[in-house]
C-alpha cells in the first residue's frame, strides 16, 4: 500500500512540475514576419520589422476608413542585431518573436560593408528562422522596401517569397546563403530588388557576395544573367528562350520546363580543364516565323538558332565572372573539390588567382516536346 501511495504521489509532482510554466499565449507576442537590416551614415545597423497585426488580418474586404492594416514596421538602430532588437522591443507591448519571419532584406550599403559579423544571431539563436527568403536591395534601403503596401498578400514578406517561384527560381533561404558561404568554392549569389515607389519593388537579378571577405558585396547580375547562372547552379525550375530568326528579325520563344545541368574537370598536365553541358526540353509558345515545327528541317534550325542563343549568354556570363568580377559564381571549385580532391588541396588556398584563368567552355541543348495548339505561325 505504501508503494502505491508513493507511486502516486511522484506521478502527481511530476504532473505539478512539467508543462508549459514560461508559455506566452499569442496575444502577448509580437510576430516579425520580415526584417530589414540597413547600415546608416554613422555606420550603426539599423533594422526595420514587419509586425503582423492581428485584427487586420481579418479586415482585408473592408474598405475605406473602417481597414485596418495588416501590418506594421518598427524601426532602431544599435550596434549589432540583438542591440537594435532590444530598442525596437522598447517601443511595443509585446515581446518580439522571430519564428515566423518569411523575408530577411539586406540594404545596399549594408551589403558593401559586409555581412558576416551582423548575421550571427540569425544563425545562433534557436528560435530563428533558416528558411526565410534573403534578398538584397540594390540602389536603395530595405527600409523603404519592407514599408511597401502589397498588392496581391498581407505582408510583403510573402510577397517577396512568391516572386521567385513566378520567376521559375528556388527560393533563396538564409540557410543556402550559410551553405555557400561555408562551400569549398561557391561564391554566394542572392537574389536582389530595387525599392520601386508604385509597386514597392522590382526584381533585379542578383547580387554576388564575396564570402573570402566578409561577404562584401562586389556586384550585381542582370536578370538575364541571373537566370543562366541559376541553371548553372541546379536553382532554376524553369526560363523562356526568345530568340529572332530569318531575314525579318521574325522570333520564336521556347518556355523550358526540364532543366538539366553538369559540370566535368578534366585534369590535363596538372591543369583542369572545365566543361559546362547545359539541357532544356521544353514547348513553343509563341512562332512569329515562317518556320514550321512539325517539318525536320525546320524543327532543327529552330532548336540550333534557340541553342545557340542560350550558349552565346552563357559564354558573356563566364566572360564577366572571370574578367570583372574574378570571383567563382559558378561552383567550379566546389566541382573540383568533388571530383578531384587530392588536386583541389593544392588549388584551394590560390583559388582567386586560378580561377580567372581556367578554360572553360560551354554546350546548351535545347529542346522542343510541343509546338502548342498549332505548328506553323498564323
Amino acid at each position: 500500500m505504501k508503494k502505491i501511495l508513493l507511486m502516486f504521489c511522484l506521478l502527481f509532482l511530476a504532473a505539478a512540475t512539467t508543462g508549459c510554466w514560461n508559455l506566452k499565449e499569442s496575444n502577448q507576442r509580437a510576430f516579425i514576419i520580415g526584417v530589414g537590416m540597413d547600415m546608416t551614415e554613422d555606420r550603426k545597423l539599423e533594422i526595420s520589422s514587419e509586425i503582423a497585426v492581428p485584427a487586420g488580418l481579418g479586415s482585408s474586404q473592408v474598405t475605406g476608413a473602417g481597414k485596418k492594416n495588416t501590418f506594421t514596421v518598427v524601426s532602431a538602430k544599435g550596434k549589432d542585431f540583438m542591440d537594435a532588437g532590444q530598442h525596437l522591443q522598447a517601443e511595443l507591448s509585446r515581446s518580439l518573436f522571430y519564428a515566423h519571419r518569411q523575408t530577411i532584406l539586406i540594404g545596399q550599403h549594408m551589403a558593401e560593408e559586409g555581412l558576416d559579423k551582423y548575421l550571427d544571431m540569425i544563425f545562433r539563436n534557436p528560435k530563428s528562422e533558416l528558411r526565410s527568403v534573403i534578398l538584397v536591395v540594390k540602389d536603395g534601403t530595405a527600409k523603404e522596401v519592407i514599408r511597401a503596401e502589397p498588392t496581391f498578400d498581407p505582408f510583403i514578406s510573402t510577397t517577396l517569397g512568391s516572386q521567385q517561384a513566378a520567376l521559375g527560381m528556388k527560393p533563396y533561404y538564409y540557410r543556402m546563403l550559410l551553405c555557400d558561404a561555408f562551400s569549398e568554392g561557391t561564391q554566394p549569389i542572392v537574389p536582389a530588388i530595387t525599392a520601386d515607389p508604385s509597386t514597392g519593388y522590382v526584381y533585379a537579378g542578383s547580387a554576388i557576395l564575396d564570402k573570402d571577405h566578409g561577404l562584401k558585396l562586389v556586384g550585381y547580375l542582370d536578370k538575364e544573367e541571373s537566370v543562366y547562372d541559376n541553371w548553372m547552379m541546379g536553382k532554376q525550375k524553369n526560363l523562356t528562350v526568345t530568340t529572332s530568326i530569318g531575314n525579318r528579325n521574325e522570333t520564336i520563344s521556347l518556355v523550358v520546363q526540364s532543366l538539366k545541368h553538369r559540370t566535368q574537370i578534366k585534369m590535363v598536365k596538372y591543369q583542369p580543364q572545365i566543361h559546362i553541358s547545359l539541357h532544356g526540353t521544353g514547348s513553343i509558345v509563341e512562332n512569329n516565323s515562317s518556320l514550321d515545327p512539325s517539318k525536320e528541317a525546320d524543327l532543327k534550325t529552330i532548336q540550333n538558332k534557340l541553342s545557340q542563343e542560350a550558349e552565346d549568354t552563357v559564354h558573356k556570363l563566364i566572360d564577366k565572372a572571370q574578367h570583372q568580377y574574378k570571383l567563382d559564381i559558378f561552383g567550379i571549385g566546389e566541382h573540383m573539390h568533388r571530383q578531384h580532391p587530392r588536386e583541389w588541396k593544392t588549388l584551394k588556398p590560390h583559388w582567386h588567382e586560378t580561377f580567372p584563368e581556367l578554360p572553360i567552355t560551354v554546350s546548351v541543348q535545347l529542346r522542343y516536346r510541343d509546338p502548342g495548339q498549332t505548328n506553323s505561325s498564323l
